[in-house]
């Protein structure tokens, strides 16, 4: 099946460079297998992958965070987005401008660059009988401007990854079977990612696999200034085994004067090119006037929502950049804590 276009789609020419960095572990199995990985989208590290920044999703859909009834609907939009993106299974590769021993360490410190063509890669993909999408990531939300759909953030990341410059190969295989509820509690109240309590049918798989023809798509093999030497006649036993005609190549950051691995990790924030997430505090205050209206709001609800909202807001806290509170959630905090401690000292059961 051929590549399918998507809208805004953004792509580098035909012949740039592209590297997919590999520990050794992940080359001995392309080697041995032959099969390009792609990995469901949910299973990334970084979990918001797919997903919006939730200032960006609360600014489309027009939702005041700090509003019980617009974060329930922020919920409910965030977990429906959640579930679409397990339909996407991603392989990440790097377009190539030049090494940094940042890129080494965070995806192949033991390992490799598998190295290629992005048109090389769009001919692999285009023999798959999967429906089979490339292209660039962008960053940020700029670029964006109010569009709100599972594809548009499937191709973006957040700004603190731009450096790692990514061209995206990603495959589209949703569960014909599936529901559109996961993210729905036993009190019918929406949380932003699906739950345990409601799984994935068992048959949606971690990963898909494709064999492709690897002699046509690998141009190079570039090994990490760090690896071991056992490592190295490893790799280049493999690449000898596959006939490709040229050796394993040392990568150009391998010298003398190359820092350790456990040096480096040590001092990474001196000499990584990764731009850092901004630890922004918010420090305004809410009027006494918006908490006095918050907690009416609370008082008409049953203690299991209210706790609920609770655990919703400490969670937002805790992921905030920096990992601490805003002083306008510590403020919603407290306030949720005097309703929920005066519905106690009345006798009613808070849980």
């Amino acid at each position: 099946m051929p590549i399918v276009p998507y809208v805004n789609r953004v792509e580098p020419n035909e012949d740039a460079v592209i590297w997919r960095f590999k520990d050794l572990r992940k080359f001995r199995d392309l080697m041995a297998s032959e099969e390009l990985y792609f990995r469901r989208a949910d299973l990334f590290s970084d979990k918001s992958e797919g997903l919006p920044p939730e200032q960006y999703a609360q600014r489309v859909l027009g939702l005041d965070p700090y509003d019980i009834n617009d974060r329930v609907s922020l919920n409910n939009h965030l977990g429906s987005l959640a579930q679409d993106r397990e339909s996407y299974y991603i392989s990440c590769w790097h377009l190539h401008r030049q090494e940094t021993l940042d890129m080494w360490e965070q995806y192949g410190h033991d390992g490799v660059a598998v190295c290629s063509r992005y048109g090389l890669l769009r001919s692999a993909l285009d023999g798959l009988l999967d429906e089979a999408h490339v292209g660039l990531v962008r960053y940020g939300t700029d670029h964006l401007a109010g569009i709100f759909n599972t594809l548009a953030f499937i191709t973006t990341k957040q700004v603190q990854y731009s450096q790692d410059r990514e061209v995206r190969a990603w495959l589209t295989a949703g569960d014909p079977l599936a529901g559109g509820n996961r993210h729905f509690d036993l009190n019918n109240f929406p949380h932003p990612v699906p739950l345990d309590l409601n799984p994935r049918h068992s048959w949606v798989p971690d990963c898909k696999r494709r064999r492709i023809n690897l002699r046509s798509l690998v141009t190079d093999v570039f090994v990490s200034p760090w690896a071991e030497e056992h490592a190295v006649e490893e790799i280049k036993l493999w690449v000898q085994t596959k006939g490709f005609p040229d050796s394993a190549k040392r990568s150009e950051l391998t010298s003398a004067q190359t820092p350790t691995l456990k040096d480096f990790r040590k001092k990474r924030h001196l000499a990584s090119t990764r731009i850092p997430e901004l630890d922004v505090i918010e420090k305004r205050s809410v009027p006494k006037e918006e908490l006095d209206r918050f907690r009416a709001e609370l008082s008409g609800l049953t203690p299991d929502r209210v706790r609920f909202l609770y655990r919703q807001r400490w969670e937002v806290c805790r992921l905030n950049p920096g990992g601490l509170p805003q002083a306008t959630d510590i403020q919603y905090l407290e306030t949720t804590l005097c309703v929920l401690d005066a519905w106690r000292r009345d006798g009613i059961d808070v849980g």
